[in-house]
C-alpha cells in the first residue's frame, strides 16, 4: 500500500497562541504556501471553529484559476488547526492539512504539519497527489518560522 500521508515538524521560536492566530487567518496562508498555488483569500477574516469554510483562490496548470471551499475539520484553539479542501458546493475531496502545535519551554513550540490524502476518493487524479511532497512540507513550515523568528 502507498504512503498516503506525510508530515513535518520543527521548533518555531514563537509561542502556539501567536502562531495559532497565524494559522487561523486564511489570508496569511499565501505566505507560507510553497505550492505556488495559493492566490489569495476570498474574505479576510479568521477561522473561529470547527465546521467553518474559508474560500481560496488558487491557480494550477490542470484547473488554471479556480476557487477552492476549505472545510475546518480541526480546530484545537492554541493546539491544532487543520482543513479539508473542496470543489464549491462539494463535499471535501478526502485530503487534509493540519497543523499541530506543542507549546515548549522559552516560548517555544514544535509544530507539525501534516498532509493526508488517504480518504482522497477521486481516482483519476490520484496520480497527481501528494500536492506537495516532503520538502515543500518542510519549506511550508520552515517559512512559517522565518515570519517569527
Amino acid at each position: 500500500m502507498p504512503e498516503c500521508s506525510l508530515e513535518v515538524t520543527r521548533i518555531i521560536a514563537a509561542r502556539a497562541d501567536r502562531i495559532f492566530a497565524f494559522l487561523a487567518r486564511p489570508a496569511e496562508h499565501r505566505r507560507i504556501d510553497t505550492s505556488g498555488m495559493v492566490r489569495g483569500c476570498v474574505r479576510d477574516s479568521t477561522v473561529t471553529a470547527a465546521g467553518e469554510v474559508f474560500v481560496m483562490d488558487m491557480e494550477n496548470p490542470v484547473k488554471g484559476a479556480h476557487r477552492v471551499e476549505n472545510h475546518v475539520v480541526t480546530f484545537e484553539p492554541d493546539r491544532a488547526i487543520g482543513w479539508a479542501p473542496a470543489t464549491p458546493g462539494e463535499s471535501p475531496a478526502g485530503h487534509t492539512w493540519t497543523w499541530r502545535l506543542v507549546p515548549l519551554e522559552a516560548g517555544r513550540t514544535r509544530v507539525t504539519l501534516t498532509y493526508d490524502w488517504s480518504a482522497f476518493r477521486y481516482r483519476a487524479m490520484l496520480d497527481r497527489l501528494p500536492v506537495l511532497d516532503q520538502d515543500g512540507l518542510r519549506a511550508s513550515i520552515d517559512r512559517l518560522a522565518d515570519i517569527f523568528e
